[in-house]
């Protein structure tokens, strides 16, 4: 599995995490969203991970991946949990508590870093270059 864990926060409160792996990913994160606090996509190595971090309007959306993963994946997956997340919980993410969204979030950050991390479909980019190179061949 390329993604290994993902946690959505407003600043360093956490509202929704999942942990695929026994690593201290759940610490890491906790230090880098203390340190997370204007609109921007950022990496951090660490080991043989890599952070990914994409705030907007301050909610935070990070994950850990493989460092063999394309930055691209792990962004566009960030980008999905954050339009999701959004959607999802509107309004109410300004005053929601300590993981009270995480019952619910939890699980939609589970099946979606299983979709980013196997399913081929997921990396559009090279999705529609194998579609190109098919329409090459006629």
């Amino acid at each position: 599995m390329a993604i290994l864990y993902a946690v959505v926060a407003r600043g360093a409160v956490v509202l929704a995490e999942h942990n695929a792996t026994s690593t201290n990913a759940s610490a890491i994160a906790h230090q880098i969203l203390e340190k997370t606090v204007t609109d921007s996509h950022s990496s951090y190595s660490q080991d043989r991970y890599i952070f990914h971090a994409k705030r907007t309007d301050g909610v935070t959306v990070l994950c850990m991946a493989e460092d063999s993963v394309e930055r691209r994946i792990p962004f566009v997956f960030l980008e999905d949990i954050h339009q999701r997340f959004v959607k999802t919980y509107g309004r109410s993410i300004l005053c929601a508590p300590p993981y009270g969204m995480n019952d619910e979030f939890s699980r939609v950050l589970s099946q979606q870093m299983e979709y980013y991390s196997n399913d081929p479909n997921a990396d559009r980019i090279n999705r529609l270059k194998g579609e190109m190179t098919q329409f090459e061949f006629f």
